[in-house]
């Protein structure tokens, strides 16, 4: 997790880390977002959420849900 923060920070100037398993309550259930950063040039939030293995629909309705939280 360390390495895919500094190679994140290593993309270019503007991209500020916020936090590691950043907490969201979502009708009063936890969730945690893997990694958070903010583009400072973008004024935009990047939200990573790290995955093993093939893509599975679920991913994308999970993080679907993170944005609409936001």
């Amino acid at each position: 997790m360390r390495e895919l923060e500094q190679f994140l920070l290593e993309l270019g100037a503007g991209f500020t880390f916020v936090a590691p398993q950043k907490k969201l309550d979502i009708d009063n259930d936890d969730f945690y977002l893997d990694l958070l950063f903010y583009n400072r040039k973008l004024k935009r939030l990047i939200a990573i959420d790290l995955k093993l293995g093939s893509f599975k629909a679920e991913y994308k309705g999970q993080m679907e849900l993170y944005l609409l939280a936001g």
